[in-house]
Order: C-alpha cells, then structure tokens, then sequence
C-alpha cells in the first residue's frame, strides 16, 4: 500500500492539521494565489441556465440545482490558502461552515480537473490495473495537470477505485487499488475519475453538497508563465459545472509577491491579470488583500502583531507586510491569514452574501 498525506476539508467544526510547513515547501516549487468568482450586487451570481451534472455516479438533489448555501464555502486555491489557515478564520468570523479545498502549487486548470469540472486521462502501466496493489499512471491528459507529492487523490478507474499519488522520491504517479480484485484491463488513455464518491474536500465534495465557492486560483497560472485567458475560462468552466442554478461565488485578487512593489514590471504584470479578473467578474471581484494593506491597524490587531516600521514600508509598497508572512517570498502566515480573513468576510459583507 502507498503511504500518503490524506486530503481533508477544513470546517467550522473540524479544522484541518497540516504537515510540517518545511515538509510543505519542499513540495511547492512555485508560488500560489487568492482568487474567486463573481457575481453582482444585491443578489450576485444569478445564472440563466443549468450546468451539466459533475458526474454519472450520483446526482445532486433538487435543492442543489437551485441555489448554492449561504451558510456553507469551499474555498478552490491554493498555498495561499492553504498555508495561511485562512478558511478555518473564515469560519470563526462568519459562524457558517467553510471547507478548505485547496492545494499548494495547484494551478487553475488542476483545480478545475480536481473539482469534477473537466476530465482527466492517462494511460496505465502495462495496459493492465493489478489484481491489487499499485501500478503506475503515465501521460496525463491535459498535461497541465499537476499533483503535490506525496498528497493522496482518490479517483476511480475503469470501475476499479483507489487513490493516486506522486510517490516521493521517485516522482511517479502510482494508483493503488481500495482492496483486491480481478485484474481489469486498461489499453490506451482512459478515463480518471476524480472522487467518486464526493468525499474529499480538495476534490467533489463541496460542489456535490451545494456549497458557495471563493475561488483562490491564479498565482501559480503566472508563475508558470500560464495565459490569463486559461485562467478565466477555468474559473468560468467550474462555475458553469458547479450543480447549483444559481451559484453564490466570488474571485479574490491574487496576490503579490514580496518583490512585486508598486512600478516594477512584475507588479505592472499582476495589475494587469487582476484588472482583467475584475472586468470579467464585476462585482464578486474581491480584494482581501488590498483590504489587509489599505486597513494595517486593524490588520495588525487582528492578527495579535505589532507592526514594524519595514511593515509600513511594505504596505505603501503595496506588498502584504513582512510581520504577516512566513518569511519567504510572500507566503501569509498563520497570523497573517486571520487579517485576510477579515478582507475576505467585509467583500462578502459589501456584496450582502454575510449579514
């Protein structure tokens, strides 16, 4: 059996534990971001028509296909997310549950492929799956998507259920079978199917129960030189498959790296991505990021720091405050992700998705 890192939700009432966070950039590679979808002002993210279905082994009931909860967020990101404890802050201000379903290193187009929203093929070693144990998977289909290692994925294959991992330190994608069974064939590219059974929080589960989303995607799009156009058609993708008629969602900005000051042709970049995503999104456009700078004080107080002279500097540089980061290139700290908490619930508040 492969041993690995299960993937949880983070909720009001269960928060998730993370690895070591040394243990966790190792893995990363390339940065993250903060994003969301849209919607507009008094009653934001009405849509006209129904979304096919996420997949053939269940359905959503009849209340999903109408409007997603107010009560109930997933947030779709990344290490941002991810590192920060963000969601679980969320969950504290706003009394209402929130799931973490976000991955370091994740770029949108895996997000989208990890929520259901678009398919996943590859080929298995040897066109065969085991009677049981492990085999590897070869050649994914898009090629873009990516896996943190040593993170189980639980997908289904040819009817054979399992999970998949990139193995360290071998960096090969093995699946492993939930218990034995006959050998199955698997000739040329096949079908993966991610969560089946809508149990994962980084995977279905919070589109099958009809959560409202805050998309938190983007960052690593840039970092690996990705289109801002894939990005957008991503995000749209997972709005349009989300089973809710009327989805509740938002698209937070993404964030700068410490050495994307004001002026600097990376920062002139970033403004570019983010003015681009609000044009798109209107409204559910969201700037907790902003919010954290443009209200430091309260920023500060929030996050039990006192805020240093170098933290003014940042702020007016337009870059998140070092005393509020992990040190490295811009990463929130645990601290930090409380103060975007608060930017995150007053942008719900302005767009009356909180009360």
């Amino acid at each position: 059996m492969v041993h690995g890192m299960s993937l949880k939700d983070v909720s009001a009432d269960a928060p998730w534990q993370l690895p070591s966070r040394r243990s966790l950039f190792r893995a990363l590679g390339v940065g993250a971001a903060v994003l969301g979808t849209a919607g507009c002002a008094q009653e934001p993210l009405k849509r006209s028509s129904s979304p096919n279905s996420l997949s053939s082994s269940a359905s959503p009931s009849e209340d999903a296909r109408r409007r997603s909860s107010r009560k109930k967020w997933v947030h779709v990101g990344d290490s941002f997310t991810r590192l920060s404890h963000l969601v679980p802050a969320c969950a504290a201000m706003t009394g209402f549950q929130h799931m973490d379903a976000s991955i370091p290193a994740d770029n949108s187009l895996t997000a989208t492929i990890r929520t259901g929203s678009d398919p996943l093929r590859a080929r298995v070693d040897g066109d065969k799956i085991p009677a049981e144990g492990s085999v590897e998977i070869l050649d994914f289909d898009p090629a873009g998507f990516r896996m943190l290692e040593g993170w189980e994925y639980k997908v289904e294959i040819h009817g054979v259920r399992g999970v998949m991992i990139l193995q360290p330190p071998t960096k090969k994608t093995l699946f492993t079978r939930e218990r034995e069974g006959e050998a199955v064939d698997a000739t040329g590219r096949v079908d993966i199917l991610m969560d089946p059974g809508h149990e994962q929080g980084i995977g279905t589960e919070g589109f099958h129960h009809n959560y409202s989303v805050v998309f938190a995607l983007g960052r690593n799009d840039i970092d690996l030189g990705e289109p801002v156009d894939d990005l957008v058609k991503n995000i749209r993708t997972m709005i349009e498959k989300h089973p809710a008629d009327e989805l509740r969602y938002v698209v937070t900005e993404i964030p700068a790296w410490q050495d994307e000051k004001n002026g600097t042709p990376e920062r002139e970049e970033l403004d570019a991505w983010n003015g681009r995503l609000k044009q798109e999104f209107g409204d559910a456009f969201i700037e907790p990021f902003r919010w954290l700078i443009d209200h430091r004080e309260k920023s500060f107080a929030l996050a039990g720091q006192e805020m240093t002279d170098e933290d003014r500097a940042a702020g007016d540089e337009g870059v998140i405050p070092v005393s509020l980061t992990l040190g490295d290139r811009g990463h929130l700290s645990e601290a930090g992700g409380k103060a975007c908490a608060a930017g995150v619930v007053e942008e719900l508040k302005r767009l009356n998705l909180v009360r």
